[in-house]
């Protein structure tokens, strides 16, 4: 089964420590303890949480709550026991108690569980007209519950896209605040007929995304059409 997001770095930690034990300090073997607490409690809830859920493993990130340093984790001779309430499991917040079944020492802990997905997200603030690239929009792993409205998950779409409204660093970008054609854009209409190719230039009566069709009117004829849009302004009719 795959680590997922729980515990690379405090793995990392938990080897080096055992491998120089006799340098640590006292302040270290707590943290140690502490560590290794944690990283167990944390794979009980990942575990725990997937033997009964119909969902994969891959989005789902496992974080328990640091212990205070005034905290002393006794050394158990035997595995410590987990265990948390079947209904605390389907919940984001779970609290689980850990305890030494050899010297009845036990400790609560929380843990955070939560669905995330892949969200482009604004790297800095930007104002109207900016036009997304790829140093200004990157992919985070974000809970589900905090989505609100549709996102996306491949920055490459949303590159060469227009902002419509001032958003802050961090925010997610949502179909609504994009156009690949602005309303009162010069554009390439292209038709399409038995194979041949035609193109002219217009005008965008509306706003819309890769995919929309919108409102357009031929800059030669004067004439109003419905197009799809297929890039940065570009447009594209079938005849």
């Amino acid at each position: 089964m795959k680590k997922s997001r729980i515990s690379l770095n405090k793995s990392i930690y938990l080897v080096a420590c055992l491998l120089f034990v006799d340098s640590v300090t006292a302040s270290d073997k707590i943290n140690l303890a502490h560590m290794e607490l944690i990283a167990s409690v944390e794979k009980y809830v990942f575990e725990s949480i997937i033997s009964q859920s119909s969902e994969d493993s891959e989005n789902l990130n496992v974080s328990a709550s640091k212990l205070d340093p005034r905290i002393v984790v006794p050394q158990c001779n035997v595995p410590f026991v987990f265990s948390a309430n079947q209904e605390s499991l389907r919940q984001s917040n779970i609290t689980v108690r850990a305890s030494c079944p050899i010297n009845k020492w036990y400790l609560y802990l929380m843990v955070k569980a939560a669905r995330v997905q892949p969200v482009v997200v604004l790297t800095r603030a930007v104002g109207p007209g900016t036009v997304l690239n790829a140093q200004n929009v990157k992919v985070v792993m974000m809970d589900k519950t905090r989505i609100r409205t549709s996102t996306f998950s491949d920055p490459s779409i949303v590159v060469g896209a227009r902002m419509k409204k001032r958003s802050r660093s961090g925010q997610p970008v949502v179909p609504g605040q994009l156009c690949f054609v602005c309303k009162g854009d010069s554009i390439v209409i292209t038709a399409n007929a038995g194979g041949v190719s035609i193109k002219t230039s217009g005008i965008a009566q509306q706003d819309g995304n890769v995919g929309d069709t919108i409102a357009v009117k031929n800059s030669k004829s004067q004439r109003l059409l419905h197009a799809q849009v297929i890039d940065t302004r570009q447009v594209e009719v079938q005849i």
